[in-house]
């Protein structure tokens, strides 16, 4: 099975090109992959894939962003802003990710 796999690869290679797919050429950033919970990251990866990012990954996305300005602000008075949008952003993916455990917990998704 892996043989005809790989050779599938192989033709669609040479026919296609592999300039065409996206970020060739360049590393893989995995920092927001390992940055999803352990156990649901092989689902997020899927969702992210097909084209859905689910609320828990785009609060993640948030912070990220919310961090990297905070780093970068040298205003006090937007620093303050960021880091109250920044907490609050933290508190609501904790409030997603205990409404998950919950979930999973009493066997219901």
């Amino acid at each position: 099975m892996s043989n005809s796999v790989d050779k599938l690869i192989e033709e669609w290679l040479a026919e296609k090109g592999c300039m065409d797919l996206p970020g060739a050429g360049k590393p893989l950033n995995l920092d927001e992959y390992f940055s999803w919970p352990e156990e649901q990251r092989v689902g997020f990866s899927l969702l992210k894939n097909a084209g859905y990012r689910p609320e828990e990954v785009e609060i993640m996305s948030e912070i990220k962003r919310l961090s990297d300005e905070l780093e970068k602000c040298s205003d006090q008075e937007l620093s303050t802003r960021l880091k109250r949008k920044l907490q609050e952003e933290q508190v609501r993916l904790n409030l997603r990710l205990e409404q998950s455990r919950r979930r999973k917990k009493n066997g219901i998704f």
